[in-house]
């Protein structure tokens, strides 16, 4: 699951570094031929903000819409959800690299350059409501390129295949997969209750104490071993979104009193993911946010891996006993 956002995250940014490189190269294949420039209608400078991206597969017939929020990017449509920003701004780097690339006079119909009935169509709008529309075509006999044209222009443009890859994404490619989205530096409090054992730190004056188990009470958590449990929450990760889930709570074990994390940030405001029964099948268990009542799959093997660490964690000596210790 990661690996897929790993790889889009580092073609864009290879193309990032790569760009003036098959500029120049590409450039002088192909002005040589066509030494032509149209006039562009659409820019997409650095000072253009991208509010809104809507990708249409014309062989797949899907489109996948993103709206920037206040909070970060969303998934608009199929579904309502957070997305993962740094994919999404991937896609706008692309996008910037499509609109700076230079326009060429087109000396044939659109039929010829595989641009009259294109497969994937990327459409972008600006804060300032300007619209943009790209169209993919085909294969260029020279270099190794891409024809794709902005719609209302008279020309088209060239650019690499991976271009095209990048906009070729799926939903759960574009959905955050993180649970948890609170940072840990404005973490207060978490909470950790799994089967007959509770946990719970909080933090104060810059420190982490424990709350439970009684045991560990006002005793303070080294740093180090704070960040194991950021770490652990942060390896907490979407394995499969269940967006058309029939079942009810009970079938799914979400249940009064059943397994779950809190997370509290500074604002008082909390973030609880609910456990429920295992899934044999898939290697997982299911989960829901209970902000969003979206019903996912969590990889099993890293709930036991969280569960292995709090366990380890209760049995760690390596606490200190504060006079001044934390109240509840």
């Amino acid at each position: 699951m990661k690996l897929f956002r790993t790889l889009v995250i580092g073609v864009i940014f290879a193309l990032a570094v790569s760009v003036y490189v098959y500029q120049s190269r590409l450039d002088q294949e192909i002005l040589s031929l066509n030494p032509d420039e149209v006039n562009r209608s659409f820019t997409l400078g650095p000072d253009q903000h991208v509010d809104r991206i809507a990708i249409h597969d014309a062989v797949k017939n899907t489109e996948i819409v993103l709206e920037r929020a206040e909070e970060g990017w969303r998934v608009e449509s199929p579904v309502s959800y957070p997305a993962d920003s740094r994919t999404v701004e991937g896609l706008v780097m692309a996008a910037r690299f499509a609109a700076s690339q230079t326009r060429l006079r087109a000396e044939k119909d659109w039929t010829e350059y595989g641009l009259d009935k294109p497969g994937l169509e990327l459409r972008v709008e600006t804060r300032a409501k300007r619209e943009g529309v790209l169209i993919f075509g085909d294969a260029s006999p020279v270099g190794k390129a891409l024809y794709a044209r902005w719609t209302g222009e008279r020309g088209y443009i060239l650019v690499p295949p991976e271009i095209k890859s990048v906009f070729n994404v799926s939903v759960y490619g574009l959905r955050e997969k993180a649970i948890f989205q609170t940072p840990p530096a404005e973490m207060v409090k978490v909470y950790v209750e799994m089967g007959p054992n509770a946990y719970e730190w909080k933090k104060e004056g810059g420190r982490w104490f424990w709350m439970e188990p009684i045991e560990k009470f006002g005793r303070e958590i080294a740093e180090d071993r704070m960040q194991l449990i950021f770490k652990g929450l942060a390896g907490l990760n979407v394995m499969e979104f269940l967006d058309d889930n029939q079942k009810s709570d009970a079938e799914l074990g979400f249940f009064i009193i059943h397994d779950k994390i809190k997370i509290t940030h500074h604002s008082g405001e909390e973030e609880i993911f609910h456990f429920g029964n295992e899934v044999p099948l898939k290697n997982s268990y299911y989960g829901k946010m209970e902000k969003n009542g979206v019903v996912v799959m969590v990889d099993r093997m890293k709930i036991i891996q969280f569960l292995d660490l709090m366990k380890a964690l209760e049995l760690d000596s390596a606490d200190r006993t504060v006079s001044s210790h934390a109240e509840a």
